[in-house]
C-alpha cells in the first residue's frame, strides 16, 4: 500500500469513511498549504486538501462557501467540486451547546478537505483554440448565472450576496495603489535594488520602474470607480489557466475554490484573460467580444473591466516583492518562483489600457 500516514494524517480518511490506496502531492504553497491526489479502494479519485489553520478562511465563510456551492450542483452545474462532509463526524457538545457538522476535518494545526478530483486538464494560452475559448466563457458565464440564483435561495450573508455596490476588487485595489504611492513603492525600490539574488533583483527593479510609471493613472481610474455601485454577486475571483479544466474542447471542471466572494463578474473575467494571454491585447479584445454575445457589458462595465485588468496586470507583481521584502530571505529564489515573476513582469513592462479613449 503506497499510502503513507506522514502525507495525509490517519484520522483524515477514517473521518471520512476512506480506505486511501495512495496520495501523492500536486501543489504546495509559501503557507504551507497542499494538494494531495488521492486513490480510494473503492475506485473513486479524490482531492485532498491541507491548508494551516493560521491561513484559512474564517470556519464560518467557510461554511456559507459549502451551502453555495452545494446548492449549484443541485441546480445542475456540475463543473464545480463540492467538498464532502465528514462520515464519522460525531456530534460534539462544548458547554453544553451543539456543535453542527462542518465540511472539513481539524488535525493538530492543519484543516483538511476532501472534494471530487474533477477531470481534464489545464491548458496555457498557446494550446488554447476558439473552441476551448468559447467552452470556457460559457462556463464561466454558466457559473456565474447559477450562482446568483443560488443566493436567492439560500440567501445572502456576509460573503456570499447579490447586491448593488461599489465594486470591492476596485476598493482593495486602490488601497494597495495608495500604499505604494505612499512609501511602499519607494521602499522595495531600496530595499530590493540590493537583494541578493542577481535574478530577483534585476525583475524587481523592472517591476518597479513600471509602476512608477503607471500608478498615477491607476489610482485615477481606481478612485473613480469606487463610488459607482455596480451589480455584484458571487464570482471566483481567483480564476486563471491553472484553474480551468478541459477534456477535449469542453469544459469539465472549475477548481480552487475557495477565493469566492461576491464582486463585479468582469473581475473573473480580466484575471482569466491575462492568464491566458498575457500581453496580447488583440486576442483579449476579441475574446471580450466574444464574451459579450452573451453577457452585453455597458460602457462603465468595459470601463470598470479595463480597470480591474489594469490592476490585476500591474499590481500582481508586486505580490511576490512584498513577499520576499517581508520575508527577509537572502536565499537564492527558486526557479519555480523566477519563472512565474518573469512572466508577470514581462505583461506588465508592456501593459496599455485594453480600449482606446
Amino acid at each position: 500500500m503506497l499510502f503513507q500516514a506522514q502525507i495525509v494524517p490517519h484520522a483524515v480518511p477514517f473521518a471520512y469513511d476512506l480506505t486511501i490506496l495512495n496520495a501523492t502531492a500536486v501543489s504546495g504553497g509559501f503557507s504551507g498549504a497542499a494538494v494531495f491526489k488521492a486513490t480510494t479502494s473503492d475506485g473513486r479519485l479524490l482531492a485532498i486538501r491541507r491548508t494551516p489553520k493560521s491561513v484559512a478562511l474564517p470556519p464560518q465563510r467557510m461554511k456559507k462557501l459549502h451551502g453555495l456551492l452545494q446548492q449549484m450542483s443541485q441546480s445542475g452545474c456540475q463543473l464545480i467540486p463540492v467538498p464532502l462532509m465528514p462520515a464519522r463526524a460525531e456530534a460534539q457538545n462544548h458547554g453544553g451547546k451543539h456543535r453542527s457538522a462542518v465540511p472539513w476535518l481539524q488535525v493538530e494545526g492543519n484543516l483538511w478537505q476532501i472534494e471530487p478530483w474533477m477531470p481534464g486538464s489545464s491548458l496555457d494560452g498557446h494550446q488554447l483554440t476558439g473552441l476551448h475559448l468559447r467552452a470556457a466563457l460559457i462556463a464561466l458565464n454558466q457559473f456565474h448565472q447559477v450562482a446568483t440564483e443560488a443566493i436567492r435561495i439560500v440567501g445572502s450573508n456576509d460573503w456570499f450576496l447579490n447586491a448593488t455596490r461599489p465594486s470591492p476588487g476596485v476598493i482593495r485595489r486602490l488601497w494597495i495603489v495608495a500604499e505604494l504611492r505612499e512609501g511602499l513603492l519607494q521602499e522595495l525600490q531600496d530595499r530590493l535594488r540590493v537583494d541578493a539574488d542577481e535574478r530577483f533583483r534585476y525583475l524587481a527593479a523592472r517591476v518597479c520602474q513600471t509602476l512608477t510609471l503607471w500608478l498615477p493613472w491607476l489610482q485615477s481610474e481606481l478612485t473613480a470607480l469606487a463610488v459607482i455601485p455596480f451589480a455584484v454577486q458571487p464570482v471566483l475571483r481567483d480564476i486563471w489557466r491553472a484553474h480551468v479544466l478541459f477534456k477535449d474542447c469542453e469544459v469539465t471542471g472549475l477548481i480552487d475554490l475557495s477565493a469566492t466572494a461576491s464582486d463585479h463578474v468582469t473581475i473573473d473575467l480580466a484575471r482569466l484573460l491575462r492568464s491566458w494571454f498575457g500581453a496580447d491585447i488583440s486576442s483579449i479584445r476579441n475574446a471580450i467580444d466574444e464574451y459579450q454575445s452573451r453577457q452585453i457589458l455597458s460602457s462603465t462595465e468595459r470601463r470598470l473591466l479595463q480597470t480591474l485588468d489594469a490592476s490585476t496586470v500591474l499590481l500582481s507583481p508586486v505580490t511576490w516583492l512584498r513577499r520576499r521584502l517581508e520575508s527577509g530571505d537572502s536565499e537564492t529564489s527558486s526557479g519555480d518562483v523566477i519563472a512565474r515573476l518573469t512572466e508577470l513582469t514581462d505583461v506588465a513592462e508592456t501593459f496599455q489600457p485594453l480600449f482606446a479613449a
